[in-house]
């Protein structure tokens, strides 16, 4: 079967929340449900049932809102129950992984449009108690006090309850959830110095200060009660190289600190994906064409060079070389990471990250992976000099994504 071509139609976003900011009282599911009916209109999707699919991408997802897509996409979107919604986690890369779902569903010929989406609300990461310590001798001496605690067998504890971005077991393990001394590990591999870490994350701050028109064409507003009209990022923060310097390595490390570190944050962001067909019915025309995606293992202490293993296994797919490329969007997961698979890949920084990145905007997880996608896209649209571009990012736990867009010619 001949394989279908893949449009990015349609491209929206909330803005980014910082942790414990405007956006952080917004669950998921709304979050989600703002950018797909956002999404909606600007593809010009009149009627609903044209929608093939949907899938979202979510990384601290909570049974608060079970099947995060479906619970956004028929109960706060209120979309068709027809269209089929599923969710994926897979760390940082979960919104990248949505939308390669979507892309290959449209790409075999199964489905004709379909929604991707990532999202993140950091700031509402749930409360988490292991299984185990619901037979802890803690919790039985607890549970003598409030006998009717019962359900599904005896309830651990509440004091026991560890935050569900990570377990405090595994948060000094770099194999498992300790991303900062990962950071470290790369800049060790890559001779990459606190002062170039403190310099491009100089950099990124300055490039989403200075290019908020530019970032508004992704955002559609968002109203939110008791704050009101929220319409632009809100982690980009001025600072200079003195201020950057200042700062305290963490963990020991050296080289990483909270200003050359990405941010945590709250968001969504949707792609819309279509073939060619549903393009001339949804009279539009297209962002770009997704033109594949690759994905790739190595080991989790060096998680940070995922990028390198993604980036050149699908330039290898697709017979290309990194100067084939005019563009790149690279999750700045860290600083000191972004730098080392910069070095690695052999790209000048002035073909990354136009208006920010990771460190500047932060980094929601399920969301960025979607999010990069889509700036991409626009970036295409205000500059004609670029035709290609890949968007990819490193993935806790060893793992790197990759995707490649060009310029979309009928």
């Amino acid at each position: 079967m001949k394989k279908q071509k893949v449009l990015l139609a349609a491209v929206s976003r909330t803005p980014i929340g910082k942790l414990g900011g405007k956006l952080s009282r917004v669950a998921p599911a709304k979050l989600g449900a703002h950018v797909l009916k956002a999404a909606i209109r600007r593809a010009g999707i009149e009627h609903l049932s044209w929608i093939d699919v949907i899938a979202f991408g979510h990384t601290l997802q909570s049974f608060f809102e079970p099947n995060t897509a479906r619970f956004s996409a028929f109960n706060e979107a209120h979309l068709p129950a027809s269209i089929e919604a599923y969710t994926i986690q897979e760390q940082c890369a979960s919104g990248m992984k949505a939308a390669q779902s979507v892309y290959d569903r449209i790409a075999s010929g199964e489905a004709e449009l379909g929604i991707a989406v990532g999202v993140e609300s950091m700031s509402l990461a749930p409360l988490i108690i292991p299984g185990q310590h619901r037979y802890s001798e803690v919790s039985k001496q607890a549970l003598k006090r409030f006998k009717k605690l019962k359900l599904f067998g005896p309830l651990p504890f509440f004091g026991l309850a560890e935050s569900g971005l990570g377990p405090l077991a595994l948060a000094r393990d770099p194999e498992a959830l300790n991303m900062i001394k990962t950071a470290q590990i790369v800049a060790d591999l890559m001779d990459v110095s606190r002062p170039e870490a403190d310099r491009f994350a100089l950099l990124s701050q300055q490039r989403a200060l200075s290019h908020r028109q530019r970032l508004a064409l992704e955002i559609d507003a968002m109203v939110v009660a008791g704050v009101g009209l929220v319409s632009e990022d809100e982690h980009p923060r001025f600072t200079d190289l003195n201020a950057l310097a200042a700062l305290k390595d963490q963990a020991g490390t050296g080289v990483v600190t909270a200003g050359n570190a990405s941010g945590m944050g709250d968001g969504a962001s949707a792609l819309v994906m279509c073939t060619e067909s549903m393009a001339e019915k949804l009279g539009l025309t297209p962002l770009a064409e997704i033109v594949d995606f690759h994905f790739s293992g190595r080991h989790a202490r060096s998680m940070g060079l995922g990028p390198v293993n993604a980036v050149t296994g699908l330039l290898t797919k697709q017979g290309l070389s990194i100067n084939d490329i005019d563009y790149f969007e690279l999750n700045e997961a860290f600083a000191a990471q972004a730098v080392a698979c910069l070095k690695r890949l052999g790209i000048p920084v002035e073909k990354v990250n136009h208006n920010g990145g990771g460190i500047s905007l932060s980094h929601p997880l399920g969301m960025s992976g979607a999010r990069i996608i889509g700036a991409a896209a626009y970036e295409m649209q205000v500059d004609p000099s670029i035709n290609t571009a890949i968007c990819t990012l490193c993935v806790g736990g060893g793992i790197g994504g990759a995707a490649l867009l060009v310029r979309y010619r009928n």
